[in-house]
């Protein structure tokens, strides 16, 4: 079942995201052997600029924040470098909430060359951090915390998590091995 957040919590619209596994499925899903960001071996990938460079599929995901951007109600929309970022921009754009980006390093050079998060915020403010795909959680966890240690509020959340992250996403895909399915 589709859901944002975890089992017992279904957020409409339910067709909307039938749309978007649908169409990860179609335009995104590889079959092979892959090694994932996080060292995991797996026999699909999830080419996420394969849904991103079309404006019509971003801007659908994009909206499909919007549930959440109304529980949550944050000062600040974050993204993670580099999905998280194309994503926040789209939901900013789309919600009207300013963004921030998080980087995985230190840009090293301009004005601030040894901080991790691009754009403007203030201690106490709460956002809402996006990351595209996540399998373990581990990059979007490390950048809540960088955020934390600022003395911002984080929520986290995924477009697809792969299942293995307790964090909050829009879809669950997570196959298993041998033939692509599109339900859990």
């Amino acid at each position: 079942m589709e859901h944002l957040g975890f089992p017992g919590e279904p957020v409409g619209p339910l067709p909307e995201l039938a749309w978007l596994r649908k169409t990860i499925v179609e335009r995104a899903l590889r079959r092979g052997d892959y090694v994932l960001s996080g060292g995991i071996r797996s026999d699909y990938y999830i080419d996420k600029f394969r849904l991103f460079s079309d404006p019509h599929v971003l801007r659908r995901i994009a909206r499909l924040f919007t549930p959440l951007i109304a529980e949550t109600n944050p000062d600040l929309i974050g993204g993670t470098e580099l999905g998280g970022v194309i994503i926040a921009t789209a939901v900013s754009a789309h919600c009207g909430v300013p963004m921030i980006a998080v980087r995985k390093q230190p840009k090293g050079y301009g004005a601030f060359p040894d901080e991790y998060v691009e754009g403007p915020w203030e201690p106490g403010q709460h956002v809402l951090l996006v990351e595209d795909i996540i399998t373990n959680g581990r990059e979007l966890l490390t950048a809540a915390a960088r955020l934390e240690e600022l003395g911002l509020r984080v929520t986290p959340c995924a477009v697809v998590s792969r299942g293995l992250a307790p964090i909050r996403a829009l879809i669950q895909l997570s196959l298993p091995r041998g033939e692509a399915r599109t339900e859990n």
